[in-house]
């Protein structure tokens, strides 16, 4: 079985899709299943930082092109035929990524398509009504043309496709490498507080930033480690500024996994302000950890977090009322949370990979037979 993943970026770039990819796909390969990677040989967030035009990462062999562009929607410009036609199946990530392209190709090549969700289009607000549009009028005819199974990575999202009706329609959640973030010794410095993740509008740091500023005058520091678009990044900085708290902020950028650890293994509080997400990764890599994670209300971190039992819930919206909750926080001793800690842990280990990735090989064979 030869699968190739569509991807707009791949490791060393890290976000929510990439940890999937190389997830699955480095327990594939122990299966004995070959796994490529097309993506792009840039760093859509930084065009300056280049990348290899293939090279194999735990038996993963990546491929990258050249492409331009804006990064929401990169145009590619090379297309690497030879691939698609090695493929058994392509299983795309990205509808905004050589989508139109794997379904021409389908058409000389004869590999089946499968199709993961990854909040579809829906995770973001921009746009809305052209998404709108194109969705009943576009995306969902060739999807129910061309694509051979629709897996969907949460809830949220089986519960808007399972409308469509589709005939191999699959829920088969996110899930994170468990024992990687559960060895980690936990040492939290009181007061240190993180967020970690990709930086976009729909993450909702403006939203943190304003309730950090009903507590600036106590003792805190949050450091942001992640990269996000030049525009976006530096309109958190200068709201950063306008708030006043920029002093109590240090932006670190994309970190290698053993430094994103240590900055977890420290960490006080744990983040999730986002306004919409397909899928909690990073809130379950912190749960693992044993991490006191503060996330917003939304269905994606409801359905992981019960308030107070392995995380708290708060409403990031009302910012005066969720600063209190992170106050009252930051006033119970550390060894009080043991409890629920140890829930979180629990929580987090239903959401390892080695349970699941079974599941993806059977959609695989079933799309095959």
């Amino acid at each position: 079985m030869k699968i190739l993943h569509l991807t707009r970026q791949f490791y060393p770039c890290i976000g929510g899709v990439e940890k999937y990819i190389y997830e699955i796909s480095k327990r594939l390969v122990k299966k004995g299943i070959s796994c490529r990677v097309l993506t792009l040989n840039y760093n859509i967030f930084n065009k300056k930082q280049k990348f290899s035009e293939s090279e194999k990462i735990d038996g993963i062999v990546v491929f990258r092109i050249l492409g331009f562009g804006y990064y929401k929607k990169p145009i590619p410009l090379d297309l690497p035929v030879n691939l698609f036609k090695w493929a058994d199946i392509v299983h795309i990530h990205d509808l905004r990524f050589l989508y139109e392209t794997a379904l021409l190709l389908k058409k000389f090549y004869k590999y089946k398509i499968v199709l993961s969700t990854h909040g579809f289009l829906l995770h973001t607000n921009d746009l809305r009504l052209i998404k709108n549009a194109l969705i009943p009028f576009y995306y969902r005819p060739s999807i129910e043309n061309s694509v051979d199974s629709l897996i969907c990575v949460s809830k949220q999202d089986f519960e808007y496709f399972e409308k469509w009706k589709l005939k191999n329609l699959y829920l088969i959640e996110n899930r994170i490498d468990f024992e990687k973030f559960n060895k980690v010794e936990k040492r939290s410095i009181p007061g240190r507080f993180l967020y970690f993740g990709r930086i976009d509008r729909n993450k909702g740091l403006d939203l943190l930033f304003k309730t950090l500023t009903f507590i600036k005058n106590e003792e805190w520091h949050l450091d942001i480690i992640g990269d996000g678009s030049e525009k976006v990044v530096n309109h958190l900085k200068m709201l950063a500024t306008e708030l006043e708290i920029s002093h109590k902020i240090t932006w670190h950028g994309f970190l290698p996994n053993g430094e994103l650890l240590k900055f977890l293994s420290k960490s006080h509080l744990c983040f999730f302000p986002s306004q919409y997400e397909g899928f909690g990764f990073t809130l379950v890599e912190a749960m693992a950890l044993g991490s006191i994670c503060v996330a917003n209300k939304i269905p994606t971190y409801e359905s992981i977090v019960t308030d107070k039992k392995n995380g708290f819930l708060v409403d990031f919206f009302e910012c005066p009322r969720a600063a209190q909750k992170i106050k009252d926080l930051l006033n119970i001793h550390l060894e009080n949370f043991s409890t629920l800690l140890k829930f979180a842990k629990e929580e987090a280990r239903r959401y390892d990979w080695e349970e699941k990735i079974n599941q993806i090989v059977g959609v695989y064979q079933k799309v095959l037979r």
